[in-house]
């Protein structure tokens, strides 16, 4: 009897142990290395000033690895984006909406929202008629 409860007990605070440690998916863990996109200033190639440092910064911020992606232009930062070779990026109003229609793969951190709660809107008319010489 005395083993039986031994045993009974032993096991009980085996299965106790497992349920209150439970194993956890840390989403660094599965993409091992953070990807952020960032663009180029016209004609200076893949060279960002400063880059080491942000790239420092991050990895203590994180936590884990992180990686710049250098893209010469939107175009090829939104390729990136939408061909999941970046988890990150930060875009232009524009860029944004392109990326947004071109791949639905990108959702805002951030919103400009005002004092009473209302979410800031932009938007951009282009005419093809020549009805409005300029913006």
């Amino acid at each position: 009897m005395r083993v039986a409860l031994k045993t009974y007990a032993a096991l009980m605070l085996t299965l106790v142990g497992l349920w209150s440690n439970p194993a956890h998916a840390d989403w660094r863990d599965d993409i091992g290395r953070f990807r952020i996109g960032i663009v180029a200033e016209p004609g200076a190639g893949n060279s960002v000033p400063g880059l080491a440092l942000l790239t420092d910064a991050y990895t203590k911020a994180l936590g884990m690895k992180v990686e710049f992606v250098v893209a010469r232009n939107y175009a090829a930062l939104i390729e990136a984006q939408a061909n999941a070779r970046i988890e990150y990026a930060i875009y232009s109003a524009t860029a944004y909406a392109t990326a947004s229609q071109r791949c639905l793969c990108i959702e805002p951190l951030v919103a400009p929202v005002d004092s009473d709660g209302a979410i800031g809107i932009r938007s951009v008319l282009l005419t093809r008629d020549g009805k409005l010489p300029a913006l």
